[in-house]
């Protein structure tokens, strides 16, 4: 339940969702055929319009690793999503040396123009946030009791950084991978790299996938932290479980771990162990 000094944070939270919907795909966003390797060896997703079926050629043209992990994640035959919502749990701290803090993540994706909206709330602490990219902006707010703000980040480097966020919430609702212009790259028999350009901007990340199809980390260098008011570049990465749980029909993974690398002494900053109610189309942010 929310606090009531949060109540307003969580409002400004459903206004901006609300505004994510209404953002109206260009023409030029219209979907992609099925494309072979440019001369770098980077593969165009076929991807295309909401509703429109995943069929088994959109899965068949990707490396191999990433074909296995698709299968494996069941997503063949399902139709392209426009938006999800889903809900973690688990925990957070700032620092190696930090105190651990609850925390509760209600989280909308728009994919077919990406953005994405992420209510968060540590329950036992007055601390609540959002943190947000809609139309190639990114924002992370932090307040206390509701009107101090601790943190309010945003910028180039903020926007970038949230650009890789979004990348890898795709983990959370693989279909959503063929509602955007991804590209891909065989790396070897276990690794794929994955690229978007979106709003003027490029990320890329790399995918590690066992023989089973399971994604057992996600890493990216493009992405910054902001360590005592400075945005550093960051080496970020997202282990996953082993063990894998069906949600809205799709296999993903059941926990996850954040991890930041600033300065050559990763530490794990993030534990997710309760990922669940995850939505298709859903009507705004989760309750």
């Amino acid at each position: 339940m929310t606090s009531w000094f949060n109540r307003a944070l969580r409002q400004q939270a459903e206004r901006m969702v609300e505004a994510a919907k209404r953002i109206t795909a260009s023409e030029d966003v219209a979907g992609r055929a099925v494309s072979t390797p440019d001369a770098e060896g980077w593969i165009p997703i076929a991807y295309g319009r909401p509703g429109t079926v995943i069929t088994p050629e959109a899965i068949d043209m990707l490396p191999e690793p990433a074909r296995r992990y698709f299968h494996a994640a069941r997503v063949e035959g399902t139709t392209r999503p426009s938006s999800f919502s889903i809900i973690m749990e688990g925990r957070i701290r700032n620092d190696a040396g930090g105190r651990w803090m609850p925390m509760v993540m209600r989280q909308f994706n728009r994919v077919d123009v990406p953005a994405r909206i992420v209510y968060i709330e540590s329950p036992g602490t007055p601390m609540a946030g959002i943190d947000s990219f809609i139309e190639g902006q990114g924002r992370m707010l932090i307040r206390l009791f509701g009107f101090i703000t601790l943190t309010d980040a945003q910028g180039a480097a903020m926007a970038q950084s949230a650009l890789v966020t979004f990348l890898n919430d795709l983990v959370l609702c693989p279909a959503a991978c063929f509602s955007v212009p991804l590209e891909w790259k065989a790396l070897d028999a276990g690794r794929v790299a994955l690229r978007l350009r979106w709003a003027g901007m490029m990320v890329t990340a790399e995918l590690h996938i066992d023989e089973r199809g399971r994604l057992r980390n996600w890493l990216s260098n493009d992405r910054y932290a902001e360590v005592q008011g400075r945005q550093l570049p960051d080496r970020w990465s997202t282990p996953f479980s082993e063990t894998q749980q069906e949600l809205a029909g799709f296999m993903i993974p059941a926990a996850g771990q954040g991890v930041h690398d600033y300065d050559g002494q990763p530490f794990v900053y993030v534990e997710l162990d309760h990922i669940h109610d995850l939505v298709l189309e859903p009507y705004g942010l989760p309750q």
